[in-house]
């Protein structure tokens, strides 16, 4: 029996290899049309009951009896989209401090200790468009739930130290902001389309939070915090009949208010090409975005625009760019709308420096294609199926349902707007998206940003037309006002540092220096207490410094060689965040050896008499390449007693003070052997030098990339 099985196994094989040789070929079903696909079921909606209380207040309740447990949201018609523009941020703050200063009878920190006792959630924020109140919390706790989310609604109190506990909060954010390629990339394209000024685009600065006052914040509160310009909604284990009578209950004493709010910001758009660059030299890699203005949801288009973009930025850009010339890894593309405003159409790649100019003329081909050519059965069908196997997605949880309902009434959309779009995307046809792609996409009027090191490129991008470079520096808080420098005070200043130089040692010790190793012990103190690290510091004048500290994690190096700056970890080589670079960079101007030896080229003033450790100092402001410091002289010794200086931090930005302590000489140098510095007067690091060494031979390559 086991030989007759394989002889016939064997049988087998020769028909099948005789029918391969001959080319006999048996039809055989596309795998797609092996399944018969049924159509999506409807989405089934929750039964929604909607009450409008008699102070104006609309309710949305939807009860969902599965699990024990009650869910409220408020949601606000505000939004940064009305904040005065020297103000940005102003919303921001708003939405935060409503929630961590808390209210009259739910103090920020008691409502801390209350949310651990009951196991609740309270969130609050203010966008840009919209605000809100979310409370979550077991239904026995609904009362309580309901006093908190009305009492925060109502009575804010906005303390001061939560005030500018937020405002640090957004000034580290701005601190941070050019650390990543991909934001740049996304926030500065916005600023292409909508422009730098519009509420749509635009972003807080440092003078703009410093300018926020408690008094804003209220007043802002004030206009748009009424019971008529509020929309609650509530799911959960609940009878809603039961629930409507205790929110009428809890805001009975809200009245009603006159509003006075401002349309909508709007804005004119004008199709136009250009090239816009961001120079950044400290990476390989290039990240693109191109396109123009979007459109609205409201649009009758809508969905075959949402197919037309199926098509093109996954079908075949993503493609072409990735699969077929493997040019990128992160391809991806939108046609993005608003609700009652345009969005952006962009599509974007992260592609290798040498390959720029190749990626950009693709995406535009691919643009220009998908105008002309027709769309094929597959790619209809990929596109639509895409679309619509993770539309159920949106409709997965009660709280995704509510938000999204909340969010049509405030826009006044159609509650089955969803559904709308599904059925749209169901009827496209192959003739709708090379119609909307026709209409709606002008590849050549779109705007094209780069972020990367344009020396590396495959080709300078003005082969693609004139290009506009775009700078991204943060601007500085308010400049100090140090008055207008009299020749006396020009004439006191040199005359002083003149002083300093010789009591140091003398400009003929300080031009002769090369270069300088110092080893030393940091304690940085901070608010979760102080860490002590051994560290050593190389300088080759005029512009690299390598800072290597032994850190817990391991050894971590902070390199500038000119105007190039990266950090090593364990965790590997990556660019110097700017903060990072701009405070290396500034460390350099304010040695003594590049004070000392540029002295005669530098704008110096005296200031007048300054109070340190009460002790009176002699003041120097010194100007050099475009950075403004405060040097103190001891009176008595004419030795450095500190640099006063404004820098920015993890926190935003702050007056340091370096005081200078244990001269010693040095091969000629007196050194301080003894810093301590201090963040707006409060001590946040001690440095212990252990040894100086000037003129060494250095390790070669120790200021290059590892």
């Amino acid at each position: 029996m086991r030989h007759k099985h394989y002889y016939l196994k064997s049988i087998y094989i020769c028909i099948l290899l005789s029918i391969l040789v001959s080319g006999v070929s048996f039809s055989q079903k596309n795998p797609k049309d092996t399944f018969d696909y049924q159509p999506l079921n409807k989405i089934k909606m929750p039964k929604i009951e909607e009450v409008i209380l008699t102070n104006g207040m609309r309710l949305l309740l939807v009860e969902d009896h599965d699990f024990p447990t009650i869910d409220l949201r408020a949601m606000i018609r505000t939004g940064s989209v009305y904040e005065p523009v020297d103000k940005i941020g102003l919303a921001s703050i708003t939405g935060t401090v409503i929630r961590t200063g808390g209210s009259k009878k739910f103090p920020g920190d008691d409502l801390d200790t209350l949310l651990e006792t009951l196991g609740a959630t309270v969130e609050t924020s203010i966008g840009g468009e919209s605000g809100y109140v979310y409370v979550s919390l077991l239904k026995e706790d609904v009362d309580q739930g309901l006093d908190v989310i009305a009492d925060l609604l109502m009575h804010p109190v906005f303390p001061d130290d939560k005030i500018d506990l937020a405002k640090i909060m957004r000034r580290s954010a701005i601190s941070r902001r050019n650390d990543d390629v991909g934001q740049i990339t996304n926030r500065e394209f916005t600023k292409l389309i909508y422009g730098a000024e519009s509420p749509y685009a635009r972003h807080p600065e440092y003078v703009t939070i410093d300018a926020i006052t408690r008094d804003d914040i209220i007043a802002f509160h004030r206009r748009f915090f009424h019971p008529n310009n509020v929309i609650l909604a509530a799911w959960g284990d609940f009878s809603s009949k039961d629930l409507a009578k205790r929110i009428e209950a809890v805001f009975a004493a809200w009245p009603k208010a006159e509003l006075q709010i401002p349309p909508k910001p709007r804005f004119d758009y004008t199709y136009d090409f250009s090239v816009n660059a961001i120079e950044k030299p400290d990476v390989n890699q290039s990240n693109i975005m191109l396109g123009h203005i979007g459109g609205t949801m409201d649009s009758p288009d809508y969905a075959a625009l949402v197919v037309m973009n199926q098509i093109l930025s996954y079908d075949r850009m993503f493609k072409r760019i990735r699969t077929d010339e493997g040019l990128a890894y992160d391809v991806w593309g939108s046609y993005g709308a608003g609700y009652d405003h345009p969005g952006v159409f962009s599509c974007g790649c992260q592609t290798k420096s040498v390959s720029t100019v190749k990626a950009i003329r693709i995406m535009l081909e691919e643009i220009q294609k998908i105008r002309e050519s027709e769309v094929t059965d597959d790619e209809l069908t990929r596109a639509k199926d895409s679309y619509l196997n993770g539309f159920v997605f949106n409709f997965d949880s009660k709280a995704k349902i509510v938000s999204r309902l909340m969010a049509y009434d405030y826009h006044d959309y159609p509650r089955d707007f969803m559904d709308r779009v599904k059925e749209g995307v169901e009827k496209t046809t192959e003739e709708d998206v090379r119609r909307v792609a026709q209409e709606y996409l002008k590849p050549d009027l779109v705007r094209i940003l780069v972020v990367g090191k344009q020396a590396d490129f495959d080709e300078p991008l003005s082969v693609l037309g004139s290009v506009n470079t775009i700078d991204i520096t943060i601007p500085a808080p308010k400049a100090e006002e140090v008055g207008e420098a009299t020749p006396e005070a020009r004439a006191m200043g040199q005359e002083l540092l003149t002083k300093s130089i010789e009591a140091s040692g003398g400009a003929d010790v300080f031009e002769n220096i090369r270069n300088m190793r110092v080893r030393i012990a940091l304690t940085q103190v901070s608010s979760m207490g102080e860490m002590s690290m051994d560290g050593e510091i190389v300088m080759a004048y005029p512009d690299k410094l390598r800072a290597s500290l032994t850190t817990p994690g391991g050894e971590v190096a902070m390199v500038l060689n000119g105007d190039e700056g990266w950090m090593a970890s364990p965790q590997g080589t990556m660019p110097l965040p700017e903060m990072l670079r701009q405070s290396l960079k500034q460390s350099i101007l304010r040695d003594p050896v590049t004070i000392f030896t540029n002295h005669e080229v530098l704008q110096v003033r005296y200031a007048g008499k300054q109070k340190l450790e009460e002790k009176e100092t002699e003041d120097i402001i010194i100007e050099s390449d475009g950075y403004t410091f405060h040097l103190l002289l001891d009176p008595s010794t004419y030795l450095p007693a500190a640099y006063v200086y404004s820098d920015i931090g993890q926190q935003g930005p702050s007056e340091k003070t370096e005081i200078l302590y244990d001269y010693r000489t040095i091969d000629g140098v007196l050194v301080p052997m003894r810093t301590v510095g201090l963040a707006d007067g409060s001590k946040e690091s001690e440095t212990v030098i252990k040894e100086v060494k000037f003129n060494v031979e250095l390790a070669p390559g120790v200021f290059e990339k590892e």
